[in-house]
């Protein structure tokens, strides 16, 4: 989905990307007198603010508060979805979202103090933003306006509780196990039957709760284990890229081509 114009007083953009492999990344840039908001449904996604480097994983949430230069470090845009809006920050005693002045003054400085620019968000956040853009995208109505307004307050108050109550992104003890397992053998098959009975969960759980606690499935979390592992030892220059790959389980190194740049965005060839 492509930037949405304002459809509300105060919404300045609401946009979504769906890729299916790495992008170009994010320039530098700004947003004066605004406020980015940007919420990691699945995948992976690196930004950069300051100086300081913030890794998402899907279920994230991050916000860059008015006039932060930021971009994803040099970094691409990863394979996954995202939804970023942007939203101004209203002048004293402005509109903001049709609430009444006294109202969007409060959710305005509640989003200006938040205690963290990145933390973990919730599936709530998803359903609303999905809500928001099929009426959006939609016909119109008498009532389209009021419930859009409604889905966009929502959404951020479960921004602010959120970012008040955060919770820990580290994986679930349970899952160590087959983290350390799967770091430590990229080069064999690694099935989904196998790393479930290893968590002590049929597998139909297991997806669910892998995706919950890295944001990615199980299959898409070992092959960017093994990409990273792969642009590691490449960076090192000490092997080549046909050893690389069948040292990573890739059946040629033509299959590990595409889907290393699937994931980087670059050949493994590039410097």
């Amino acid at each position: 989905m492509r930037p949405s114009a304002a459809v509300l007083h105060g919404l300045l953009q609401l946009g979504r990307y769906n890729h299916s492999s790495a992008h170009p990344g994010l320039r530098g840039h700004l947003h004066r007198n605004a406020i980015e908001i940007c919420f990691l449904v699945k995948g992976r996604q690196t930004y950069r603010v300051g100086g300081d480097f913030y890794r998402l994983r899907g279920g994230d949430v991050f916000v860059t508060f008015p006039d932060e230069v930021h971009d994803t470090g040099g970094l691409p845009e990863e394979k996954g979805v995202l939804y970023w809006m942007v939203l101004g920050v209203p002048e004293r005693g402005g509109s903001f979202l049709g609430l009444p002045a006294s109202e969007g003054a409060a959710i305005s400085r509640a989003l200006r103090g938040l205690p963290c620019r990145h933390f973990r968000g919730s599936w709530k956040m998803k359903e609303h933003l999905d809500t928001f853009t099929r009426l959006h995208n939609g016909g119109g109505g008498p009532l389209r306006s009021c419930t859009m307004a409604n889905l966009a307050v929502a959404f951020l108050l479960e921004v602010v509780a959120c970012a008040r109550n955060k919770t820990p992104r580290q994986p679930a003890r349970s899952l160590a196990p087959v983290l350390e397992h799967i770091a430590a053998h990229l080069g064999d098959p690694l099935s989904i039957p196998e790393l479930a009975l290893r968590a002590g969960l049929s597998e139909p759980r297991f997806k669910v709760r892998f995706k919950e606690e890295t944001g990615v499935p199980p299959g898409e979390y070992v092959q960017r284990a093994r990409i990273e592992e792969a642009r590691r030892r490449l960076d090192a220059g000490d092997t080549s890229i046909t050893r690389v790959a069948f040292d990573l389980g890739f059946s040629s190194s033509q299959y590990f081509s595409t889907v290393f740049k699937r994931f980087t965005g670059r050949s493994p060839r590039d410097g």
